[in-house]
């Protein structure tokens, strides 16, 4: 099964619905914030980061830095850098010389608590974005057709997500041409969108926001398809490089 979560407010209600089972629903989970934080992720481990650790607020972090003083604090919020902290959510800050060997605390407005979420849903944890989308893609293949998939979309402030949903729908349109498998009417949602577009389209209102606030790098960057072919994945609170 695939099944796919275009915002965040379905995978909280997925959580508080199931959580009387006590036990995961799902075998793995992909979550996807294109713009920019999963983006953001991958960029960093591909320049050598050591790892990048998601958490949902400013206090968290700033514990973290005070408890870890080597670590690289870093996040936004509505678009822009917190103020104080060494890196924004932009991901051509994220340069080999800024983190190599480097740990990173990152908190994003929505991308962050998306991953937080997803590791409550499934036994394992993937990053995607577009930058290393056919590696996620193989990743998953490996699979049999009887895994339980979920992807979950960050999206945009609670709501749907534009670009989220591509990618959602490129890893969709990749893996079942491999095999059949049962898709949930949001995983077929996802999958007609990407077949129809074919490419990644950034106009969205989150892009368009990006790109007022003038990030219009980010988005030529975000839409480079298999740029960083790495697979990242969430372990013990840290995302990491799989080699």
């Amino acid at each position: 099964m695939i099944y796919t979560f275009l915002s965040p407010r379905e995978a909280q209600e997925w959580i508080i619905e199931q959580r009387q089972l006590f036990v995961k629903q799902f075998n793995v989970s992909v979550v996807i914030d294109v713009l920019r934080a999963t983006s953001t992720v991958i960029t960093a481990l591909s320049n050598g980061a050591k790892s990048i650790i998601p958490v949902s607020t400013v206090e968290q972090a700033l514990d973290l830095k005070h408890r870890h003083p080597e670590y690289i604090i870093a996040g936004e919020r509505g678009g822009e850098k917190i103020e104080g902290f060494q890196l924004g959510n932009s991901p051509t800050e994220y340069t080999e010389a800024v983190v190599r060997d480097k740990t990173i605390v990152l908190t994003t407005s929505n991308g962050t608590n998306a991953i937080i979420h997803a590791s409550n849903l499934a036994e394992r944890v993937l990053i995607a974005s577009f930058l290393n989308l056919t590696t996620v893609v193989h990743e998953l293949d490996g699979y049999d057709s009887s895994t339980n998939i979920v992807i979950v979309c960050a999206g945009n402030n609670g709501e749907i997500s534009y670009e989220d949903t591509q990618v959602a729908g490129a890893i969709i349109s990749k893996l079942i041409k491999e095999r059949v498998h049962y898709l949930s009417d949001s995983s077929k949602i996802a999958m007609k969108l990407w077949d129809a577009l074919k490419k990644p389209d950034f106009s969205g209102e989150h892009a368009k926001k990006l790109s007022q606030l003038g990030f219009d790098k980010d988005l030529e960057l975000c839409q480079k398809v298999d740029y960083m072919p790495i697979l990242a994945e969430l372990r013990d609170c840290k995302i990491i490089k799989v080699e």
